[in-house]
């Protein structure tokens, strides 16, 4: 089982990279998300943690989605 601390990492790497693909400065995405100023850059750096519905709205910010996926389907009885 992944931790909470590297799934939170992983996740983050992401977002990171694709505010970079689109060009956008963490400013941009704290405008868009509504957050106050800064929020971005300390949950790029690792000194906050993005709740689950902060990160539902950062992934809307840069055009993603977070969804469930199932890998494996061996929890039915």
């Amino acid at each position: 089982m992944m931790s909470e601390k590297l799934f939170t990492s992983n996740l983050i790497k992401q977002f990171k990279a694709r505010r970079t693909e689109l060009g956008l400065q963490q400013k941009d995405v704290d405008y868009k998300i509504g957050n106050g100023h800064g929020l971005c850059a300390k949950w790029e750096i690792g000194n906050r943690k993005p709740t689950l519905f902060n990160a539902y709205c950062w992934a809307e910010a840069l055009g993603c989605e977070i969804k469930l996926e199932i890998v494996k389907d061996d929890m039915r009885n």
